[in-house]
């Protein structure tokens, strides 16, 4: 009898924990897709900038959709087809994305972006907005 209640209580501690993990799991993700979310107030408009064909242009939005990790495979994939200032662009959205997981990485990308463009470039107003948070 012992021997069936210890089975028991030892199946009720298996299941509890395994329904435990998996909300964990559920949560971190949550958690994970809000925190690579980009900041729209700081985002420009899709397109806004000439120099990327038009055939990127769902696979960057579904890139950005996926988050921080998913751009940056996105820019090392398809860098060569896209020509400055949207490059710069594109850029400037992996460093507001990844600046909250991984700030080294936001400044290092925003002071190459920073070192390309002048006080001319199209998106100058945007790389002065940023600086704040990233140099």
């Amino acid at each position: 009898m012992s021997k069936a209640i210890a089975i028991v209580i030892f199946a009720i501690v298996g299941i509890a924990g395994v329904r435990f993990w998996t909300y964990y799991k559920s949560v971190d993700e949550q958690v994970e897709r809000q925190n690579n979310r980009w900041d729209e107030t700081v985002a420009t408009p899709p397109a806004s900038e000439p120099g990327m064909p038009a055939s990127l242009e769902p696979l960057l939005e579904k890139a950005r959709g996926k988050g921080a990790r998913d751009l940056k495979q996105w820019l090392d994939q398809y860098r060569r087809f896209v020509r400055e200032p949207r490059l710069s662009e594109i850029e400037l959205d992996y460093v507001v994305m990844v600046g909250r997981s991984d700030p080294p990485e936001a400044r290092r990308v925003f002071s190459e972006v920073r070192q390309r463009n002048g006080a001319n470039s199209p998106i100058a107003d945007r790389i002065e907005k940023l600086s704040k948070t990233y140099e």
